[in-house]
């Protein structure tokens, strides 16, 4: 079965590109692709656990309370994560441990302050402002809050094993570890409490999920980090600062600008049935992005080493060739989704089935965004990294504006229409500026003539 479905896929890739190139993406997708499957399945497990058990109001609440969270956690993250991923490597290239042991130790000391400092101050703006979705919830807030450092930590220290290329264990805390934590605590919580189970315990079952995370994630940071943990310590370095300040802006633009819609419903009072809907519709149509995570994951290192070697025809090729596959194979998931969502969204709760329309409009979305391709993840890899982040901004400024003129007027769809607007914006601009600045024809459309 698996010779036969990498000989299909080496097929579809087809001759133009060489063997070398083709067998590092398959064994890359392989791997890549498993991991995310099985993200995706315990996720949607979980999600459609709580939403059965805590109804359509708990599953709104729960859903506002961790969008808040997300948000949060990446913000306090600094771009720490990033500065460990891209320094490690050029450090240890270098054989410099006490620079590798000064970077884990000063990324993880501010990380953990940071992450404190942001769960405090978002604790305090639950309980004392007026601000929608954070005063209504100050109760779950006082354990979700919580949530923060623990994210922090197990990003850095991921990041960390990641930059020494020990890719699996870089990946293991979030990818199996969390998931599977919060599936089993939210089991041990309908086993003692059953329907009666409310929304409040599902955020403690997340929480302590993360609390779980973040000591494995500690765990394997010490055990594969002790060569480089007990070398010298030398002088933590000024550019780190500067650098996590991108890094930073870059991270926190692109969650806003994937979690703003749901936080513009509770601005706007929405209904928490409302919310819960929505994230139902969000959940069923992020399950067709598999693919695409596969995609930027595997294909990024090929596009910093075909362009650090000036090669931008088999760049060209590469690009094209691998967005056409991931195309074909979420095209077919999302035409799966739009003939079997009723259904889907059923099995949340009869109720769930408002929110069809609008997991018609976010498969719309995704199938714009893969036929595109990784056109940002380019960008970055060719050092067009201060164009993404501008571009980036405006699109989260048009998210916004189509959020504040829509919802109040189409309600729930009106976020949906507003992502798909800010959306075509982001997608539009970095085709323009990748192939103006680099000859590079983002999406499906680009040539994969070996004579261009």
């Amino acid at each position: 079965m698996l010779h036969r479905l990498h000989r299909l896929i080496n097929q579809l890739l087809g001759n133009e590109l060489d063997q070398k190139i083709k067998q590092y993406f398959i064994s890359g997708a392989y791997q890549s692709i498993l991991l995310q499957a099985a993200i995706a399945i315990i996720t949607f497990c979980s999600a459609l656990l709580v939403a059965r058990i805590t109804g359509d109001k708990g599953f709104g609440i729960y859903t506002t309370v961790f969008t808040w969270i997300s948000i949060w956690s990446v913000g306090a993250t600094l771009g720490l994560d990033d500065l460990v991923l891209k320094q490690i490597p050029i450090y240890k290239q270098k054989e410099a441990p006490a620079s590798v042991n000064t970077l884990i130790r000063w990324t993880t000391k501010w990380g953990f302050v940071a992450g404190v400092l942001v769960a405090v101050i978002l604790l305090l703006l639950s309980k004392y402002s007026n601000i929608n979705g954070l005063y209504q919830y100050y109760d779950y807030y006082c354990w979700a809050v919580w949530c923060i450092p623990l994210f922090v930590l197990m990003h850095i220290g991921q990041a960390t094993l990641r930059g020494l290329k020990l890719m699996w264990w870089g990946q293991f805390a979030e990818k199996f570890v969390q998931p599977i934590a919060f599936f089993a605590f939210l089991v041990i919580c309908y086993l003692l409490y059953g329907s009666s189970m409310t929304d409040y315990q599902a955020i403690i079952a997340r929480t302590l999920s993360f609390v779980v995370v973040a000591v494995v994630a500690l765990y394997l940071l010490y055990r594969y980090t002790k060569e480089y943990l007990h070398s010298s310590v030398a002088a933590p370095q000024q550019q780190w600062t500067k650098s996590c300040l991108y890094f930073a802006a870059t991270s926190l633009l692109y969650i806003i600008n994937t979690r703003v819609d749901i936080l513009f419903l509770s601005f706007y009072e929405v209904p928490v049935e409302e919310i819960a809907y929505y994230n139902a519709a969000l959940k069923l149509s992020d399950i067709a992005l598999i693919p695409f995570a596969v995609l930027y994951t595997v294909t990024a290192p090929v596009f910093a080493e075909l362009f650090a070697q000036k090669n931008m025809k088999k760049l060209q090729l590469f690009y094209t060739k691998t967005t056409r596959l991931a195309c074909l194979l979420i095209g077919a998931i999302l035409l799966g989704l739009v003939v079997t969502g009723n259904w889907l969204l059923a099995l949340f709760g009869a109720n769930f089935q408002a929110a069809y329309p609008i997991l018609l409009i976010l498969c719309g979305v995704k199938f714009i965004h893969v036929a595109v391709g990784p056109a940002n993840y380019l960008m970055m890899m060719i050092g067009l990294e201060r164009a993404a982040t501008y571009i980036l901004l405006l699109s989260v400024g048009v998210t916004f504006l189509l959020n504040i003129l829509f919802i109040p007027w189409l309600g729930s769809i009106g976020a949906a229409y507003a992502t798909l607007g800010g959306l075509v914006v982001f997608e539009l601009l970095v085709t323009i500026v990748v192939y103006k600045q680099s000859g590079i024809m983002p999406t499906i459309i680009g040539s994969i003539s070996n004579k261009e």
